[in-house]
């Protein structure tokens, strides 16, 4: 399993920034802002994914987050992964892969997946980042 969360910014505009972490994060996971101006791992098909966390936070520590479109991630993962399939949040900041038809309907795609794969649990995986 990968260790880094940031593979490569391929020149893309990506940029490391610091948000208060409204519990704990976890690296790796995607993570959006709530009302109250702190981060916490994304919901299921949240529209408001800030980035991955670059990371682990305790609660009311400052969190490193990854954003940028183009940018190459390991991100956590949940189920059977398939290069060039669009990745959408399931829970807890965890990607998945939909069905194309619900992820473009839903309008809630996070990253493209860049490799191939299954496993049981939630592991690390390259993605492209579309956000």
């Amino acid at each position: 399993m990968a260790t880094e969360v940031l593979v490569n910014d391929g020149g893309a505009p990506a940029r490391i920034l610091p948000f208060t972490a409204g519990s704990a994060i976890t690296a790796g996971r995607a993570v959006e802002m709530d009302g109250d101006g702190a981060i916490d791992h994304a919901g299921v098909d949240a529209h408001n994914v800030i980035g991955i966390a670059l990371t682990d936070a305790a609660a009311n520590d400052i969190a490193s987050v990854v954003t940028g479109k183009g940018v190459i991630l390991n991100c956590a993962v949940s189920g059977t992964m398939d290069e060039g399939k669009l990745l959408d949040v399931h829970t807890a900041g965890i990607l998945v892969t939909g069905t194309d038809a619900t992820i473009a309907a839903s309008g809630t795609t996070v990253a493209v997946c860049l490799e191939t794969g299954s496993g049981t649990g939630v592991r690390l995986v390259k993605c492209l980042m579309r956000n």
